[in-house]
């Protein structure tokens, strides 16, 4: 039986890339757990953090013909959230 941290350092699970490490933009580099299978001519690495709760808000609400003062209304009237993100302490 292997602690967390010996499964992380383990020489077949470094070998194998289950670990991959991503720069978040909060908390800065982390390390996730990457896929358990692999296919020959497909990269199954993580692309990026997931984002934040309504990160992309803005983006949509304009891809979908609202303009950037009804979307500036909506955040205002609570109808679009989302996260602010903050630094975490140590």
């Amino acid at each position: 039986m292997q602690t967390i941290d010996q499964v992380l350092s383990d020489p077949q699970t470094l070998a194998r890339g289950m670990v991959v490490e991503q720069d978040h933009p909060v908390l800065g580099k982390i390390k996730l757990p990457n896929l358990p299978f692999r296919f020959s001519e497909c990269d199954t690495s993580p692309s990026g953090p997931a984002p934040l709760l309504g990160q992309h808000n803005r983006e949509i609400a304009a891809s979908v013909g609202f303009s950037s003062s009804e979307i500036d209304a909506m955040e205002r009237d609570g109808v679009l959230y989302s996260e602010s993100p903050v630094g975490v302490q140590s």
